[in-house]
């Protein structure tokens, strides 16, 4: 089961923290609103808000904050059966094949294999390479790397090709082994 180019999974990672913030800000207000409207008989009911107004404030922030961080504000992630070098290779053998210069950097991380970002000059996609579990299987049945593409704006049409092209390259490499 490898990964073909309609896999590309889109998360629009800002719009989801906003959407939960904003939530949290709602029930503030109508919390706010029972207690100025209400008195003391409103404050069970405000309290119950404001309550879970906080849970979702914070749960927002610890949640989607550092996604958005990490992700960017839109992105679109594939797994792939390979090891973190072979796609790794692969996604830069398909921005080199673009006539562009790839660049790999490694953050620090305490991770036992640290993920790699791929840079490709004057695209402003990046590709963020993690091993990771993939959620459909249950056992440990080998390695999985998702292939994270963050980039500024969802239009971008060179980077959907480079999607396209990186899904073609992972699955002519499974073609060939089986």
């Amino acid at each position: 089961m490898e990964s073909s180019a309609t896999e590309w999974a889109y998360a629009n990672n800002a719009r989801i923290a906003v959407v939960f913030l904003g939530f949290a800000i709602v029930l503030i207000g109508i919390g706010l609103l029972v207690v100025v409207a209400f008195g003391p008989d409103g404050g069970l009911a405000a309290g119950a808000l404001l309550a879970l107004a906080i849970f979702l404030l914070v749960f927002s922030v610890l949640v989607f904050v550092p996604r958005l961080v990490q992700r960017g504000a839109v992105s679109f992630s594939v797994y792939s059966r390979r090891s973190i070098d072979e796609a790794e290779h692969a996604v830069r053998a398909v921005i080199e094949a673009s006539g562009r210069t790839a660049r790999v950097e490694r953050p620090r991380s305490r991770a036992r294999s640290p993920p790699r970002i791929v840079i490709a000059e004057e695209i402003p996609a990046r590709f963020r390479l993690e091993v990771t579990r993939h959620a459909a299987t249950t056992s440990d049945s080998g390695e999985w790397t998702e292939i994270i593409e963050s980039l500024p704006n969802r239009q971008l049409e060179e980077a959907q090709a480079l999607r396209v092209k990186i899904a073609e390259r992972l699955s002519a490499v499974t073609s060939r082994e089986e």
